[in-house]
């Protein structure tokens, strides 16, 4: 792993006569504050998209009308009533269904009723922590609210204090009482739900007793020491020294705290993109679950909601609710890659995906072939069409047209029911910490060339503003992302998504306070991407060897891109 270890020497005579020492060592910094909304927005399947076009759908072999309804946001009665299906049970290959247009028919009285149900609490975990991310103890704290609710508490064992409950939204500060008295830490507004917050301090408290030296010098410059840890000694020229183990100064400048774990992967995505390191784990950090500040590389997007109901409808029906699981979409790993995206991305000649997949012998260029197996030649050269090809079964080599069209991704969910084991092996790659950070950068790369070539001045952004738009496009799609960016999402539009999202009264209560669905939604999405994607967190307390990059909030990022600001 690429990085340093810092010492600090304490006393610089090779002798002393031994004495107590008590102190606070690390860097003049600010403290370090993670928040971790527990509810993350999720990257959504097509049937919430903003631009829904699909109308009609080709019944295919295998297919029930029930999964047709569950694929496609609808109900089995609405589609047997639109396609006047006597018996629903009775459909074949080849049938084209008609699909139900949705309509967007709320008035104000409707929308004012729903936001009036809504929960605006807001429930904080705090945990205190020092520079080597052990918990501090016994430490003093004080929380209040604009609202002048004030909690003051000291931290257990753990670095923690009781949850801290808010009726809504109000600005948070953090004190602490330190070394030198009461000191703000941290100040910010959190979202709505429950949010984990991690408070770094910049200073390590080292305690003992100093010893004179006998024996020959030592080497505790010299060796290397497993990082966030604070070791004791003498160094090569025999002084007695106190070393703090720590990732930072690196020549990255890059700090990653919880997630080092991750540092070698985020270290050869900056390589190969050229994005700086912190603007990657910026936007990992906004799109991953976590556990403990930790990122869940093994994170699927569940409904909470529908599959409680699921398990109380099986064991009300006197059967094991064990196992049973509704997904809210078919995005997967740290950065919420969907199913058909995945493959896209596989299929996309020069990605990590594609090199990857043609080195393990799953993607290879094959000639192409009829409904009879034959080949098939150009009209005019009289030569074998040859195109990319997935082997979905040993020595069954399909396109990625032919995925698609036999429905081998169908249904929402991350595991899709009717895909080979070639196919859900390679899905299940998304869960490989390398493979989901490639992915992400080169997607993100590729979303930002095409806002490019449609006239939007990308180049002009640093890769701090570029973050920004990273998780803007893949989170909505590059196609929904241009209609965000030239406001042109409709009301419907920004209703189904916003739902999709937050739930139809928050949604509703968001509509009533911004005065409409698309302000709502707007504010929504805005607000999460300036308050989640923020270079600050990741980068060292005293930054040596680059230079810092900053971005202002999402609509000077936009304006910057169309060209209104520079």
């Amino acid at each position: 792993m690429a990085r340093e270890d810092s010492y600090v020497p304490i006393f610089p005579e090779a002798e002393v006569t031994p004495r107590k020492f008590d102190g606070l060592l690390g860097w003049s910094a600010a403290w370090r504050c993670m928040v971790d909304p527990q509810e993350k927005p999720l990257t959504l399947d097509n049937i919430v998209s903003l631009n829904p076009s699909a109308t009609e759908v080709t019944v295919q072999p295998g297919d029930s009308l029930s999964e047709i309804a569950q694929e496609h946001d609808c109900t089995v009665k609405e589609l047997a009533e639109l396609n006047h299906l006597r018996n629903p049970s009775l459909i074949f290959p080849g049938q084209v269904l008609k699909l139900p247009v949705r309509q967007y028919r709320m008035n104000q009285t409707q929308i004012d009723s729903l936001a009036a149900q809504a929960d605006t609490s807001c429930t904080l975990s705090f945990a205190f922590e020092d520079l080597i991310e052990k918990p501090l103890q016994k430490f003093k704290v004080r929380i209040e609210s604009a609202a002048g609710d004030v909690l003051e508490a000291v931290t257990d064992e753990l670095g923690r204090i009781q949850d801290y409950v808010m009726a809504k939204v109000e600005e948070i500060r953090v004190f602490v009482n330190g070394a030198h008295g009461i000191k703000e830490v941290a100040r910010f507004i959190p979202s709505e739900g429950k949010s984990d917050i991690r408070l770094t301090s910049p200073k390590v408290r080292v305690k003992g007793v100093t010893q004179p030296i006998k024996d020959r010098a030592g080497r505790i410059d010299l060796d290397k020491h497993p990082v966030n840890t604070v070791v004791s000694g003498r160094d090569s020229k025999g002084n007695p020294v106190i070393q703090i183990n720590h990732t930072c100064p690196n020549r990255y400048d890059l700090q990653l705290g919880a997630n080092l774990c991750y540092w070698d992967q985020i270290i050869a995505a900056s390589e190969r993109s050229g994005i700086i390191p912190q603007s990657i784990a910026a936007v990992i950090n906004a799109e991953s679950a976590q556990i403990k500040g930790v990122w869940n590389k093994d994170s699927v997007a569940i409904s909470r909601e529908k599959t409680k109901v699921a398990k109380a409808l099986k064991e009300q029906q006197g059967e094991s609710a064990e196992g049973v699981v509704i997904y809210a979409s078919s995005a997967a790993g740290m950065t919420q890659f969907l199913n058909a995206t995945w493959l896209e991305e596989t299929f996309r000649a020069g990605t990590y995906l594609n090199e990857k997949a043609r080195e393990r012998g799953v993607l290879a260029d094959k000639p192409k072939r009829d409904a009879l197996n034959n080949i098939e030649y150009h009209t005019k050269t009289h030569q074998q069409i040859i195109l990319p090809m997935f082997e979905i079964a040993p020595d069954t080599w399909w396109t990625k047209q032919q995925i698609i069209d036999n429905r081998l991704l169908r249904g929402v969910t991350p595991y899709p029911p009717h895909a080979t084991k070639a196919l859900q092996a390679w899905l299940n790659l998304r869960f490989e910490p390398e493979f989901i950070i490639m992915a992400a950068v080169d997607y993100g790369l590729y979303n930002l060339a095409k806002l490019q070539e449609a006239g939007y001045n990308v180049e002009s952004l640093n890769d701090a503003e570029k973050a920004k738009i990273f998780y803007l496009t893949h989170h909505l799609g590059l196609g929904d992302a241009k209609r965000f960016i030239r406001k042109t999402i409709t009301e419907e539009s920004a209703h189904k998504l916003l739902v999709a999202q937050v739930g139809a009264k928050k949604a509703a209560k968001s509509a009533k306070d911004y005065g409409s669905y698309v302000e709502g939604h707007r504010v929504w999405l805005s607000d999460y991407i300036n308050s989640n994607i923020d270079l600050k967190d990741f980068y060292c307390p005293i930054i040596e060897f680059t230079e810092k990059q900053d971005a202002g909030g999402l609509a000077a990022v936009i304006g910057k891109v169309k060209g209104d600001t520079k």
